[in-house]
């Protein structure tokens, strides 16, 4: 079933709130921009979009601007900024960094933990030894594929 644009956009949203954290306005805010066919988003294009207070809409714009998701260009005779993605430093990659590191950092903290129980338990070690190999195998892989497509994502930007 295809969803309109405006169910996309607050299907969209809702995945970035609860998976990026980020504040319901500013991930539908975000959602619009991937969403739109024009070059980029003026300030008045996302108020009339969101319908919210223009405080909302300018702290929700400041956030997605300095989480280097967003950017703005403006025009020749134009004092607007039109907002649109960032290109360079954009939102996948930043997905796929940000899932190695949490990646990286349980493999740290499990090896930590398998220390500690070859050394002060031994046989809670070896009864789970068959286990947790099948898990850090899971982890090792993971952080190589992420290692290999966070170069493939960076070859074409």
């Amino acid at each position: 079933m295809e969803k309109t644009k405006d169910e996309l956009i607050e299907t969209l949203g809702v995945h970035l709130e609860v998976e990026n954290n980020l504040p319901p306005l500013a991930a539908r805010i975000y959602a619009i921009l991937v969403l739109t066919n024009e070059d980029g988003l003026t300030f008045d294009d996302c108020l009339e979009k969101r319908g919210a207070s223009k405080s909302s809409i300018s702290t929700s714009l400041n956030l997605l601007l300095n989480m280097g998701i967003v950017t703005y260009f403006t025009k020749p005779g134009d004092r607007r900024r039109y907002f649109t993605l960032a290109e360079r430093k954009t939102f996948f990659l930043s997905k796929l960094e940000e899932n190695l590191k949490r990646i990286e950092k349980e493999k740290e903290i499990f090896a930590l933990v398998q220390n500690y129980f070859k050394n002060n338990s031994p046989k809670k070690y070896e009864d789970s030894k068959a286990k947790t190999s099948v898990y850090l195998d899971y982890i090792t892989k993971h952080e190589v594929l992420l290692k290999e497509q966070i170069e493939k994502y960076q070859e074409h930007l």
